[in-house]
């Protein structure tokens, strides 16, 4: 009987010796998981970030840029002869096309859309026929790099008509 005690007695030891074996296995397997996981999500947040380094890379060439845009824009509006323009005019459309293939795009303000502090930076409330609170006048133009803005529209808002 002493001998069935002791066959018993390894039996059990041997059984919970095998279950821990097993909870350590799991636990390293539920580790080895998660770590796993994390890499993942490491290599797509680093890939992004790559991603938007390379996107924004132009940023400070472009934003210069756009001051010669404006000059032209400037050129153009100020000569009344067609044929002064019309060279100016070709030239600011090939630099309009080449800086929108690096993603630069203008913003769009339509008079009498409410203000939107987001894209648009208000520099002077005017009394105008436009309800108060939209856009009464684009006073320079606005760009967004890859849809981030990097110049917001400067516009005059409207305070509505005078009472």
């Amino acid at each position: 009987m002493e001998e069935k005690d002791k066959n018993n007695a390894s039996d059990i030891t041997e059984e919970s010796e095998l279950q821990k074996l097993e909870r350590e296995r799991d636990e390293y397997l539920e580790g080895w998981k998660r770590a796993k996981a994390d890499f993942i999500n490491y290599k797509h947040d680093e890939s992004r970030r790559v991603e938007e380094m390379i996107a924004f890379s132009n940023k400070a060439l472009i934003y210069e840029l756009i001051t010669v845009l404006d000059s032209f824009h400037i050129a153009i509006t100020s000569h009344n002869n067609a044929k002064e323009t019309k060279g100016l005019s070709i030239i600011l459309g090939q630099l309009e096309e080449s800086l929108k293939r690096f993603g630069l795009e203008k913003i769009t303000v339509t008079p009498g859309v409410p203000f939107d502090p987001n894209t648009q930076e208000a520099i002077q409330e005017v009394v105008s026929d436009k309800p108060a609170g939209t856009v009464d006048e684009e006073v320079s133009r606005g760009y967004a790099l890859h849809n981030k803005v990097i110049r917001p529209a400067r516009v005059q808002v409207s305070k509505g008509q005078a009472s």
